[in-house]
């Protein structure tokens, strides 16, 4: 009876000692969320510097709240900076309110981002500093058997006053970025705003953004609502413009709206998202634009690029080893000329590129090895290409395969129609770097002070053209111009054009080098051309051959058309020097023949016009007309000396051989293949013809004339 009764006692006992426990703790927890935990504050902060191995700092006053998930107010958060960083610190914040659930906290694993319930703070001040090697201020301790945790998830930020400096050596960035969130007033939403300024790789840079709600960074989720939101960013002389909506700015960065875009060279939006375009004439472009899981889709309604008119739909994935551009480029109106400051015309801004030593082939290097900075698969599509004021008729259509793989760009599949006529082929560039000599140089620049293990390949270039069928008349404004000339003085009879015929022919060069002029003094290859059934001014063949008398005979009675028995050329370039094998044009009163050579690489000419008669005029000076001198200053005089018969046979039976062994190998387009073979066979024979009586009449008056030379 007494052990029941002892035992019942201790029990009470028991339950008596719990529940004043529980009620002390209970006390102690009220306590301590009314007084907000003032005595943890220190305790936490050498917890937290411990953890993240990093010195911290919570400021007074301090108030932890523990029931229904963390809540912890402090007056000041200051993280220090990691070592080897030149910064004060990588945090300093005033007023600072931070929320998180159990939940979150209990599901975090070693790889997931951190998830922030709400981050309420006035003013924050932020050194975001990345080296060279990666390292960076906001890399906390981490295992190096896991992956490093990609920013925190904040649902909820308002900043009232907060800026960052951004130093980080990667990119190539140093900015300034301010920021701040207005709650707004009588439950209108709340305003968010974005500023940034400084510099991006090498160029001034600033720009703004303003979203309805709190600052992007709060939608860092896969189904948070994304958030209307309105910019601009100025890169150098770039200027682009965003109107449509934003989410996890700083996650998966999912963006979506119109855009507007100008600036002095599309090469300089390139350098800015890192996406590889050419130098061209200052452009404008609209249109819309769409990111998500690293997938750009953009769709350009109208792009001005100098005076062509372009659009297109383009594809950028970068989720790939090498990120794929892909698409189609259409455009209503095309201007070649347009095209020449990616030859290097222009510099990457916009400015003109002048040769040196007043040369006129543009030297400027171009940026072929960003072409390892991405693939492409992109179809052209052209309506109208204007080859400039040389040519009366355009290119229209013009369609081809614009592919980058590895470095090696190819311009394949080429169809191109002109004057009834066709342009086919390819036009390929190997820019293949190896990875040590891409990964140390941006922009064809060195990033880094230790030079590539692997030098430099250089860039191989490949053209292979075939041109078919072209009508000439058609073709050379020249001609055109002198028909409407005619017609607008109001002249009875149009003349004739100065050239008629189908333009067949075929070019097929190779070359090495980073810019234009590099690549001309390389070539090495052939371009070979005819024309069937043309015919030539004889007022041209006239002035060619310098007959005075003809000459005034045909502005007196009018121009007519020669037709050309045999019109061939065919060039051969070997380290740059353009000689030809043959190059000649027949008619039946002259023969025109060309010798000489061409000098890409010292911008030198030195060729030698010949005209053989086949009549006879009393006021006949026919000697060969020379044209030399720089490309940007030739001259053009007659051969100095006594009338050069000789050296116009000499020409002439110097083509002889590789006229007969070329006429085989010439594409004839829609020509029959025997009768160009025909006629200039029987334009051979009358060389070898009139050499033979040629050199009988000389024998003969050396026989009568002894001095006769």
């Amino acid at each position: 009876m007494t052990t029941t009764t002892n035992k019942a006692g201790f029990s009470k006992l028991l339950l008596r000692l719990i529940a004043v426990v529980l009620m002390a703790l209970v006390l102690v927890i009220a306590i301590g969320e009314i007084m907000g935990w003032p005595f943890l504050r220190q305790p936490a902060e050498k917890f937290a510097s411990k953890q993240l191995e990093r010195q911290i700092r919570l400021q007074a006053p301090f108030k932890l709240r523990l029931i229904g998930g963390l809540k912890l107010e402090v007056g000041g958060l200051w993280i220090g900076a990691p070592e080897g960083f030149d910064a004060p610190y990588f945090l300093d914040a005033n007023d600072v309110m931070l929320k998180l659930r159990y939940r979150d906290l209990w599901s975090l694993d070693k790889t997931s981002a951190y998830r922030v319930q709400a981050l309420k703070v006035y003013a924050l001040d932020a050194r975001a500093i990345r080296h060279q090697d990666g390292h960076s201020t906001w890399q906390f301790k981490q295992d190096e058997s896991t992956p490093p945790r990609p920013f925190p998830i904040i649902e909820s930020l308002l900043v009232a006053n907060g800026q960052a400096l951004v130093q980080d050596a990667l990119t190539q960035a140093d900015l300034k970025i301010s920021f701040n969130t207005e709650e707004g007033a009588n439950d209108t939403q709340a305003t968010s705003h974005v500023d940034a300024k400084g510099e991006f790789r090498g160029r001034a840079i600033q720009g703004a953004i303003k979203t309805s709600g709190f600052l992007p960074v709060a939608t860092q989720t896969k189904d948070a609502p994304p958030l209307s939101s309105k910019g601009w960013v100025e890169y150098g002389k770039v200027r682009v413009d965003f109107d449509g909506t934003v989410s996890d700015l700083l996650g998966d960065q999912n963006i979506k709206g119109k855009l507007a875009i100008k600036g002095p060279s599309l090469a300089m939006l390139g350098d800015l998202v890192n996406v590889t375009l050419p130098t061209t004439e200052a452009f404008s472009l609209s249109g819309l634009i769409e990111k998500k899981d690293e997938v750009w889709n953009t769709r350009i309604d109208r792009a001005h690029v100098g005076s062509s008119e372009l659009s297109g739909n383009f594809k950028y994935d970068a989720r790939l080893e090498t990120p794929l551009l892909s698409g189609e480029l259409k455009g209503k109106r095309f201007m070649l000329a347009d095209l020449a400051p990616a030859f290097g015309t222009k510099n990457e801004d916009g400015s003109t590129a002048k040769p040196k030593d007043g040369k006129a082939i543009p030297d400027r290097p171009l940026d072929l090895p960003s072409l390892n900075k991405m693939d492409a698969n992109i179809k052209i599509n052209l309506e109208y290409v204007d080859l400039g004021s040389a040519f009366s008729q355009p290119i229209s259509p013009l369609k081809a395969d614009l592919t980058i793989d590895h470095g090696n760009m190819s311009l394949a599949k080429i169809d191109a129609r002109t004057a009834q006529g066709s342009i086919s082929g390819l036009i390929a560039v190997d820019a293949q770097q190896p990875p040590d000599v891409v990964d140390s140089t941006v922009d064809g620049k060195e990033t880094t002070k230790t030079p590539p293990k692997i030098a430099p390949k250089i860039t191989q270039w490949k053209i292979d053209l075939a041109w078919k069928n072209i009508d000439l008349e058609k073709w050379l404004q020249v001609s055109k111009n002198r028909q409407d000339d005619a017609k607008n003085k109001g002249k009875s009879t149009v003349p004739p054009a100065y050239v008629t015929g189908t333009l067949n022919g075929k070019t097929r060069l190779t070359g090495q080098g980073q810019s234009t002029a590099k690549l001309l003094s390389s070539l090495d290859g052939d371009v070979s051309m005819f024309i069937h059934k043309g015919s030539l001014s004889h007022l041209i063949i006239e002035v060619l051959g310098l007959d005075v008398a003809q000459a005034i005979g045909v502005l007196v009675t009018g121009d007519q058309s020669l037709p050309m028995e045999c019109a061939v050329m065919d060039l051969k370039a070997k380290d740059g020097i353009i000689t030809p094998n043959v190059a000649l044009v027949d008619t039946p009163v002259t023969m025109i023949l060309i010798d000489g050579d061409i000098n890409m690489a010292t911008e030198n000419l030195n060729l030698r016009l010949s005209a053989k008669p086949k009549n006879f005029s009393p006021l006949t000076l026919r000697s060969p007309i020379r044209v030399t001198g720089p490309f940007t200053s030739p001259k053009v005089s007659p051969e100095a000396g006594p009338i050069a018969a000789k050296a116009i046979a000499s020409v002439a039976l110097a083509f002889i051989n590789p006229l007969a062994a070329i006429l085989p190998l010439i594409d004839t387009g829609d020509a029959p293949e025997d009768k160009l073979g025909a006629a200039c066979s029987q334009s051979l024979a009358n060389l070898e013809k009139a050499q033979h009586s040629n050199n009988a009449r000389l024998n003969k008056q050396k026989e009568s004339n002894p001095k006769v030379h």
